[in-house]
Order: C-alpha cells, then sequence, then structure tokens
C-alpha cells in the first residue's frame, strides 16, 4: 500500500490527540495495546492516521500502515489483511521481517491458511522473537472500509482474540467509522484505548477553520491575476463555511476543492448561498448539489449520457479501474477523462478512478439524497449493464493462447491487461447481481459460453485464479437454474465447466494451455462442452471417448507420497483431513481440490487414523510410531503434549460428541480414553479384545464406545467406566477392520476382511440384516450416511459401494475410480459427497446420487495393466494384466476386438505382436511363454517352457521367426517360432527387465537389475549369443510420460500434453508414430492420439533455455 500521496494534519491542528496518540505509542509501560479512533465519516480521521504513521516512520517506530478502501478490492477484503501486515512488518522491521520469512519457508502455504492461522504465524510469533526495548506502531486506517460486516467478522474476531498475545512493546492504532459490529467487538474492552470524535467541540471547529484558511490562502496565492486582495476571504467568510462544515473535513476538503477553480470569489458565492444544513450528513448532500449543479450543464444530453455511463460503472466496480480501463469497457468514444475533469471535486482520476470520499457515493446511491433523478443512481441496473460491459470486452479480446504461451514453458510473467483481467474476475459477481430484466444479458452470455467459455477458463489460469474458478461457476450454475431455466443448453455448458474446472483443477492450475490439451479431450464426448469445443485437428483425442457421461467422482487431490490411510470431512464440509504411509497429515478444500495448509509433520510412523472435533477446531491423528498427536486444525500447530500409552501402533482414533475426549485402539489390543483439555487418561485401559483394535466409534450421546478388532468381534463399553456392556458381537469370520454408528445411535454397521458388511443393533447386538456381499476384497472401511439410510464402504478391491441401510439390497452405487485399495471413506455432513482415501496415494470426493455404470464400455481388465504394445500398423493394441489375461483393442474405438485371452496362470507381465501383426507373444508370473492368433485369440503353439522364474519380457525378432524372453531366473532364452523350440542355447544375466531385438535382427539387447541398472547388447551368431562390443544404438519411443506427468515428444523435447491426476502415473505405456497407448493399475485401457499440427505448433515450441527440466520415468 502506497500512502505517500495521504495527506497529513495540518500544523497547529489536532494537536491534542495527536499528543495523546504519540505518548501512548512511545510508552513502553502502558498496559493498553490497542487505540481505538472512531466517529463520523469524512471528520479526518485518515489524515489523522496518515500523520501518526508519518511520524512513527520518523523515529524508527512503525511497523506498518495498513488502509483501506471499500472501492478497492484488494483493500477491502479481509483475507488479506494479515499477510499485508505481514509483509510491511517485514519490510519496517528487519528482524521480525527474518522470522516472517522463516515461518513462510517452513510454512510455505500459510496464506491459504485461517486467519487465526495467519495471525500467531505471521505477526504474533515473528513479532514474539524480534521484540526490543522500544515500542513498534502497527496503524490499521479505515477498518470499517474492509469488506461488509459479515464479511469482517472474522477477521474482528481474529483481531480481538490475537491482538492481546503481541509483546508489550507492540502498539496498534486503529480507525474507524462508529460501525454497530466495530463498536459491538471493540467497546468497553480493557485492553482498547477508546476516543470518539466529537465534531461539535470547540477543538474540532477550530481545526477546520484552521485548514480553510490554509486551502484558501493556496487559492488566492494561484489566483493572483484575479486580484482576490489578502482580505479575500475574510474572517466572515471563514466562519460561515466553518459552519456549513459542521465538523465535517470532508466537507472542508470538498468545498475547497469546488472553490479552487476558475472565479473562486464566484465559487464561494454558490458554497455561502447554499441551503442552511444542521445535520452533518445534510451538510454533505447541500455541497454535493452544489458541485454538480457546478459541473456542467445538465441540459446537454451528451454530457448527462456519459455522466451516467462513467460514474455508474464507478459505483459498482469491485474495485477501481484506471480511465484507460474504463474507455476500454464503455467504449463510447469520448475519453471518460474528459468526464471526469468536469466532476474533479467529488471524483479522483488518477491512478484509478474513485470517488473522493465514500459518502459521495452514498449520497449518488440514495435517491432521497441526491435530489435529481439524473444523479440517483441504482446499484443493481448499474450492475447489469457492468455485466454486458464485461461480457463484451470478454467477448471481444478473449482467444486461445491469448499471451503466446507454449507448454513446454512453466508460467512464468504472463498477464492480461487491466480491463480483461477485471473482467475475467468478476463478470460472473455482476451477472448474478440481475434480478429482472435477464434478457438484456443472454444474447452477449449466449455469445460467451459458446464461443469463449474455455478461453476464460485459460485467462483465469494466466491470472492464478483457476480454483477460483470453480466456486464462481458454482455460483453461476445456481444463478442460471434459478433466472433463466429455459436455456437450458446454456445451463448445460455451465454445468459441463463446473465439472471441468474442478475435475481438472490440478491440470489447469499447472499451465493455462492444458485446458485445451489435457482436461478438454478427458470430458465426455458427449457433454456439450467437448461438442462445442474439441477439435480433432487441434486438439488430442482419446480413442471411444475417455468417458462417455460426467462421472460421480469430482475431485483428486493428489500430493501424498504414501497410502492414503484415513480420510475425514470437517463439521461444516469445507475441508478434509487426510493421514498417510509418508507420516503427513494434509487438509483440502473440499470445493476446489486445495490444499490448504503445508502437510501437518511430526509423526515418526505411517498415520492410521485422523478425525476432526466436532466443533471442527481440533484435529487428531494415530499413528504407527504408538502416539496420538492433537492439532489446531487452523494453524497446524500442536496444542497438547503427545498422547502415550498404547505400546504399539494407533489403528484408531475418534472424538466423543461433545469433543471433551478422545478414544483410540490400537495393535496392543487396548483402547484407551483421553481427555482434550489435560492429555491424560481418563480411565484405565479398556481390555478384552484378543488382537489388534481396528476402529472405535463413540454413541451420538457419549455414553458408550463401540469397537473391532482382528480378533473376528465387535465390543461394547460403557464409556464412563470402561466395563463391557453386552457379549462380543460375532458374526464375521475373519479381521473387523472398520465400524460406524448411525447418527441415532440405534445401529452398528461393521466390514471386515470377510468381505462382508454386518449390521446389527446397537442395544442388542443382535443382526439386523443378512450380510450386505458385493465387494469380492476385504472391506477396509464403512460409514453412515448422516441421515442413517446409506451405507458407504471402501474395499480393498478399489471400489466404493453404496449401500441401502434398511434393505441390505443389492449396492445402489459403485465407484471405480481409485486405482488401489481404498483405505477410507467418509460422508460429508450432508450426505451428499463421500470423500475416501487410497493405497494409489490419492484423496477424492464423489457425489453421491450419480451413476458410474458409464466407463468403460467394454468389460476390460479387473486388476492392474502390466504390459501394452501397439500393432505394428498401429491399428490394435495389445494388453496384459494381473487378472491372467490378454486382450485386443481397436486403437480407434478402443473396443475389444478379440476374445480375451486365457490360459496363463499368473500375471501377464510382457505383450507384443509379430511383424505383420498375425500373431501376439507374452510372458507370464507362470515361467511360460504363450503363442496366439491375434485374429482369434487362440494359442498356436504348446507354452513355451524353460524358464524357471516369471517372464518379464518378450520380443518378436523382424522377421517374425524367433522370440526372445527375458526372466527373473537370469536367462535370455530365443525360440523357434516355427516349431516352439530354443532356436540357441541361453545366456545367463542378472534379473533380465526388458529383451529387444535389433532392427536387422543381429542383435538383443537386455536390461537387467544389476548395479542399479545394465543395458547389455549381444550378438545373435549362429547358435549361440555371445556379448557383443557394438555400443547401444536401439531406438526408444519418442513420445513418454516424464516422471511430473508432462507428455513429451523426445524427438525435439516438444511439451504436448499432461497425465491428468485421476489417472494415476505408475502407468505402462507404448507408442505408435502420433499415438500412445496407456494401461492403468486400475485395469483401464486408453489410446490418445495427437493431431500432426501439434508437433509443429507454437503452442508446443522448446524455447531456448526456458525448458523444464525432464526426467523420464525409471
Amino acid at each position: 500500500m502506497d500512502g505517500s500521496d495521504r495527506a497529513e494534519c495540518l500544523p497547529g491542528t489536532r494537536v491534542a490527540i495527536i499528543q495523546l496518540i504519540m505518548d501512548w505509542a512511545l510508552d513502553l509501560t502502558s498496559t493498553q495495546n490497542i487505540f481505538w479512533v472512531h466517529g463520523l465519516a469524512g471528520i479526518g480521521k485518515s489524515t489523522l492516521s496518515t500523520t501518526i504513521a508519518n511520524r512513527c516512520r520518523d523515529q524508527g517506530r512503525l511497523g506498518a500502515f495498513v488502509f483501506f478502501s471499500r472501492d478497492v478490492a484488494e483493500r477491502s477484503n479481509p483475507a488479506t489483511v494479515i499477510r499485508t501486515l505481514a509483509y510491511q512488518i517485514g519490510l519496517f522491521n528487519t528482524r521480525a521481517g527474518e522470522a516472517i520469512a522463516t515461518a513462510i519457508e517452513t510454512f510455505p502455504d500459510v496464506y491459504l491458511s485461517s486467519l487465526s492461522v495467519q495471525f500467531q504465524k505471521l505477526i504474533v510469533e515473528p513479532l514474539a522473537s524480534a521484540t526490543d526495548k522500544q515500542t513498534l506502531v502497527l496503524v490499521i486506517d479505515a477498518l470499517d472500509e474492509c469488506g461488509t460486516a459479515k464479511k469482517r467478522e472474522l477477521l474482528l474476531e481474529v483481531l480481538v482474540e490475537n491482538l492481546t498475545q503481541l509483546p508489550p512493546s507492540i502498539r496498534i492504532l486503529i480507525t474507524s467509522r462508529s460501525e454497530h459490529d466495530i463498536c459491538s467487538v471493540f467497546g468497553q474492552r480493557p485492553q482498547f484505548l477508546e476516543q470518539k470524535f466529537d465534531i461539535a467541540s470547540g477543538v474540532n471547529t477550530n481545526d477546520i477553520s484552521s485548514y480553510l484558511r490554509h486551502r484558501m490562502e493556496r487559492v488566492r496565492s494561484k489566483t493572483k491575476g484575479l486580484s482576490l486582495g489578502n482580505q479575500w476571504p475574510n474572517e466572515d467568510d471563514i466562519r460561515r463555511l466553518t459552519e456549513r462544515a459542521s465538523g465535517l473535513f470532508v466537507w472542508a476538503a470538498t468545498a475547497s476543492d469546488f472553490i479552487d477553480g476558475y472565479d473562486p470569489r464566484k465559487r464561494m458565492d454558490i458554497v455561502l448561498k447554499g441551503g442552511v444544513a444542521s445535520e452533518a450528513e445534510d451538510t454533505l448532500d447541500v455541497l454535493y448539489r452544489t458541485a454538480l449543479e457546478s459541473a456542467e450543464n445538465w441540459d446537454d444530453e451528451d454530457f448527462v449520457a456519459d455522466f451516467i455511463s462513467v460514474v455508474g460503472l464507478v459505483l459498482v466496480a469491485q474495485h477501481p479501474l484506471s480511465t484507460t480501463a474504463i474507455d476500454l469497457l464503455l467504449c463510447t468514444g469520448r475519453p471518460c477523462a474528459y468526464t471526469i475533469s468536469h466532476l474533479g471535486c467529488v471524483l479522483q482520476q488518477t491512478p484509478t478512478v474513485r470517488p473522493l470520499h465514500p459518502s459521495f457515493a452514498d449520497f449518488l446511491t440514495t435517491r432521497s439524497r441526491c435530489g435529481r433523478d439524473i444523479w440517483f443512481f441504482d446499484r443493481i441496473p448499474c450492475k447489469l449493464n457492468l455485466a454486458i460491459l464485461c461480457l463484451r470486452r470478454l467477448n471481444k479480446v478473449l482467444c486461445r493462447n491469448i499471451c503466446n504461451m507454449t507448454l513446454s514453458v512453466d508460467l512464468e510473467d504472463e498477464t492480461l491487461a487491466e480491463d480483461v483481467k477485471y473482467a475475467s474476475v468478476f463478470w460472473i459477481e455482476h451477472v448474478c447481481a440481475i434480478k429482472d430484466k435477464i434478457m438484456s444479458v443472454i444474447l452477449d452470455l449466449d455469445i460467451f459460453l459458446n464461443q469463449h467459455l474455455l478461453h476464460w477458463l485459460e485467462a483465469m489460469s494466466i491470472l492464478r485464479k483457476s480454483r477460483d474458478a470453480i466456486g464462481l461457476l458454482d455460483k453461476l450454475l445456481i444463478w442460471m437454474t434459478s433466472e433463466c431455466p429455459s436455456f437450458g443448453i446454456l445451463i448445460e455448458l455451465v454445468n459441463d465447466a463446473c465439472r471441468l474446472s474442478r475435475t481438472y483443477a490440478a491440470s489447469i492450475e499447472e499451465h493455462p494451455l492444458l485446458v485445451y490439451f489435457s482436461a478438454l479431450p478427458f470430458a465426455p464426448v458427449t457433454s456439450a462442452i467437448y461438442q462445442m469445443y474439441h477439435d480433432v485437428d487441434t486438439f488430442p483425442t482419446i480413442a471411444g471417448g475417455y468417458q462417455q457421461s460426467w462421472t460421480p467422482q469430482l475431485l483428486v487431490m493428489a500430493g501424498h507420497e504414501g497410502f492414503v490411510r484415513s480420510v475425514a470431512f470437517s463439521p461444516d464440509g469445507n475441508r478434509v483431513v487426510s493421514g498417510s504411509d509418508d507420516h503427513t497429515l494434509r487438509v483440502w478444500d473440499a470445493r476446489t481440490g486445495a490444499q490448504i495448509f503445508t502437510p501437518f509433520r511430526g509423526h515418526q510412523g505411517l498415520v492410521y487414523a485422523v478425525a476432526f472435533s466436532p466443533d471442527g477446531i481440533l484435529i487428531i491423528s494415530g499413528s504407527g510410531d504408538g502416539i496420538i498427536r492433537v492439532w489446531d486444525a487452523r494453524t497446524g500447530a500442536e496444542v497438547l503434549p503427545l498422547l502415550r500409552g498404547h505400546e504399539r501402533e494407533v489403528w484408531t482414533v475418534a472424538f466423543s460428541p461433545n469433543g471433551s475426549r478422545i478414544a483410540s485402539g490400537s495393535g496392543d489390543k487396548t483402547i484407551r480414553i483421553w481427555d482434550i483439555i489435560s492429555g491424560a487418561e481418563v480411565l484405565p485401559a479398556l481390555r478384552g479384545h484378543e488382537n489388534s483394535v481396528r476402529s472405535v466409534a463413540f454413541c451420538p450421546d457419549g455414553t458408550r464406545v463401540v469397537s473391532c478388532s482382528d480378533d473376528h468381534t465387535i465390543r461394547i463399553w460403557d464409556a464412563n467406566s470402561g466395563e463391557e456392556v453386552l457379549a462380543p458381537l460375532r458374526g464375521h469370520n475373519d479381521v473387523v477392520r472398520s465400524i460406524a454408528l448411525s447418527s441415532d445411535g440405534t445401529r452398528i454397521v461393521s466390514g471386515s476382511n470377510d468381505q462382508t458388511i454386518r449390521i446389527w443393533d446397537a442395544l442388542s447386538g443382535v443382526q439386523l440384516l443378512p450380510p450386505l456381499q458385493g465387494h469380492s476384497k476385504a472391506i477396509q472401511s464403512v460409514a453412515f450416511s448422516p441421515d442413517g439410510l446409506r451405507i458407504a464402504s471402501g474395499s480393498s478391491d478399489h471400489t466404493i459401494r453404496i449401500w441401502n441401510a434398511n434393505s441390505g439390497a443389492k449396492a445402489l452405487l459403485v465407484l471405480t475410480r481409485h486405482s488401489a485399495s481404498v483405505k477410507s471413506v467418509s460422508f460429508s455432513p450432508d450426505g451428499v459427497w463421500i470423500t475416501s482415501g487410497s493405497s494409489d496415494k490419492t484423496v477424492r470426493v464423489w457425489h453421491t446420487g450419480a451413476s458410474d455404470a458409464n466407463l468403460p464400455t467394454a468389460p476390460g481388465h479387473n486388476d492392474v495393466v502390466r504390459t501394452i504394445a501397439f500393432s505394428p500398423d498401429g491399428t490394435r493394441v495389445v494388453t496384459g494384466s494381473n487378472d491372467k489375461t490378454i486382450r485386443v483393442w481397436d486403437a480407434r474405438s478402443c473396443a475389444e476386438v478379440v476374445p480375451a485371452m486365457k490360459g496363463h496362470e499368473g500375471m501377464i507381465l510382457s505383450v507384443a505382436f509379430s511383424p505383420n501383426g498375425s500373431q501376439i507373444v507374452s510372458g507370464s508370473e507362470d515361467t511360460t511363454v504363450r503363442v496366439w492368433d491375434a485374429r482369434s485369440g487362440k494359442e498356436v503353439l504348446a507354452p513355451l517352457r524353460g524358464h524357471h522364474d516369471l517372464v518379464r519380457s518378450v520380443a518378436f525378432s523382424p522377421d517374425g521367426r524367433k522370440i526372445v524372453s527375458g526372466s527373473r531366473d537370469r536367462s535370455i532364452r530365443v525360440w523357434d517360432v516355427g516349431s516352439g523350440t530354443e532356436a540357441i542355447p541361453p545366456v545367463n544375466e542378472y534379473f533380465v527387465r526388458s529383451v529387444a531385438f535389433s532392427p536387422d535382427g543381429t542383435r538383443i539387447m537386455s536390461g537387467s537389475c544389476r548395479n542399479g541398472k545394465t543395458h547389455n547388447v549381444w550378438d545373435v551368431k549362429g547358435s549361440r549369443l555371445s556379448r557383443s562390443s557394438t555400443s547401444d544404438n536401439f531406438s526408444r519411443r519418442n513420445i513418454d510420460v516424464v516422471q511430473d506427468r508432462w507428455i513429451v515428444d523426445f524427438s525435439d523435447n516438444r511439451t504436448i500434453s499432461f497425465l491428468p491426476y485421476m489417472i494415476d502415473v505408475d502407468i505402462c505405456l507404448a507408442t505408435n508414430g502420433k499415438s500412445i497407448a496407456i494401461g492403468t493399475p486400475g485395469g483401464r485401457v486408453f489410446v490418445q492420439h495427437f493431431p500432426p499440427a501439434l508437433f509443429t505448433s507454437s503452442e508446443s515450441r522448446v524455447i531456448e533455455g526456458r525448458g523444464r527440466l525432464i526426467a523420464r520415468r525409471s
């Protein structure tokens, strides 16, 4: 914030209060470290705060000077206050700046944290380490202009709760209007010194008189040619002006600006002859009316039209704009600066256009005050007009790659022009303010949605606001559904944009051009947004479409470096916490998928369990290190000493309904109950289980605790005495991994390694329904919906299932996107969403009311795809899987074209087509090599046996007559395709991972695990293999997916796309020309085709010296 253009109090004015504040500011002994000055608008509070700030700066005591303005979004946003304070403190105070920099280094995502966390990490802790023997003064001016009362509610709460934590040497001066919400929070607090301006005091009157004399002397000195004389204005004039000011400095300043015109004497007469006003507000109104009357000829239609368009925009803009930006939005032909020059006493022109005082905006938007219809501005029509202006500007200038970027270079300093930036960020806010005359905006909205929707997502990514676009689109969808429900196609486009921006948020955030080259190709091929915007000659295409319609999966949160063991929603549903094998907890925004904090670190073992407290303020975690930790959910700080007592890993933790206690279960077979205040155990350990306790939960009234165990039982305990209240619940015949209670406490649901889910009466222990069956592997997690009508289960079979809790019928919904075991599931508080954590290292959010039956169209593999290869002509793809099958797919439609090839007794580790495409060879865990007819799927030879361990790699010779295979048995073998016998005696090598023939068939290259990785080349000489002295010149695939998901053409290092986070990066990959085939750990196979134009496009061009570091996957 640049305060260099802010006026100070004139010498000799405000003497008493300035002295009072400065004495307080420099006094280390005062126990009141906050000075609050408040009063009416226009009495000179900002001038006073500027004076104090400058004096403190001169004495080396200024820590920060923050001033708000309702006309500037960046200066009226409560969310940015703490960061701005910290930034300025760091500039003004070296020691504090170093402490703040250290805090940011250790907590880089602090800007995403709550205000309380920010204040603690960026203000309280750094200032505590930078205290000195002299005071440091923080000045906060115009707090009332920091958002609305509702928006600043949390900020006020944080200030009141945390300001007193600052060292005694820190002094805070706050000025504001006497707004009700601020008075309610600040009033009558012992740590606050309060001073209310008395505009009727003699001191205030004398200060205004002094100010007027000073201003009139300046006017007189500027207009010597008019011979005003030393007696102008006379003392009576000053007295009358002072009386008319009614104690308001803003009136005195505005009147002085008005008088300072072409003929000051005439203008003063106009002011002095104005109507008499007795109240402060009336005084301003008379002055504003006088200033406007004198501005121009109000019978001039052109001036009136420009006045309405310019001032209407200025009044409702979310933040002030420059004259250049206003002109580009308005397109009136006449520069707005010309209109504004006639309103110089009420509008500021540079650097941005805004009312000189907020009271002028109040005057213009209150019909009873402004007096004339042409001066009255109804904000709603003004917002409608600005919405249209924004849309028209965007429709005119937005285009693909507006900043001439390339996928091969990360975003650096690209930005957009001021007018385009404003329109991009705020058009939805203005549209959603429209409540009538909807049709006036629909035409421009139609053009925008049909032509520039993706261009806008690109623009938001350029502005680093792509996550903000998610919430804005949600807001627009609600508005359109409510206000213009008949425009179904437009609503469908917006709904698609909501899903696209949310599902591919991480990709779009990574690079603006990935809107087109990653997100759009993976959108449903039947969606309106795909049909409208996808161009097969420009953008990548997924054969047959990656999906036919939107799935229930809303978000994929990637970041953990190990299995995600536990997830939970916050009580308000806005956050998700996850615990992982990487020893960390992470907190995510449940709406956008953004990681809110840096990871919570402290555990020395796998984090098996996490939970929010009922009020959302705390998070608890249990770990393989045997320790329970309690974290502040707003700061990430630990708030209790480590809870020690368990002798083995802590598998589960839970809060009591009132948040006063914690229950934990461990591998030491015990359950322990802890006090949340002291961290002490409140009962002796609950003993009875004969093996690890996997899950615990309190009943809704907090009187009982339910647990389950590896001993196959469920037990119910009295939470106050620790006694069992029922005999163990028996029925599962394997480990019971998870239990949950219905919200009314009458039912218990349990999930087990026996692949069943059981529902029990919580009072009697009787099973209420037959076991729920459908999962094909162990049940890892179960949860009741808040209304008790549904049950969610997560399983090692990679799926989540939703069940009717009352009927026990077949699963209502099966969610199938995870590529590994689903370790944890949790419902949102409203029951609409589910979050899940998985061994695929991701956290996902799902909508529970959708169907997941649209992907893929063919049955496909039901386990990890291990190997994949194109046919020589590129028309087919062959895959092998852990499910022991080999499948062949059409490369254009991705439909299966051959019946699944079955015969191997172990997972398939390698497949390859023969050079003419007629045969397929496969190598398996079962130690055999098999050869298949590529058209019929039938075996054409008996299994080739000889290896003694799994066959890791197979390949045909260029003439198709031989097959080479490499095995973990350390041998390379060459087979005759005609006879099925070994053509050459085997050679021994370390564990062989890959084999391939040279293009001329005279050599074989092998890759083995020896000292990391070793490549050897072998000569095929007659009847034997011998180590070759020829260097490795075997070709590698040109297109590859590198470690950080970029898809790169290595022939010239062009980046051409990005693999979305919904797809596990642990893939198998094959290439053919400008196409890649990918097999996923979840069993999915898809083929992506890249248009030839992309390989020469400027959008993938390489810029010398600016490319990102690229590392191929191992």
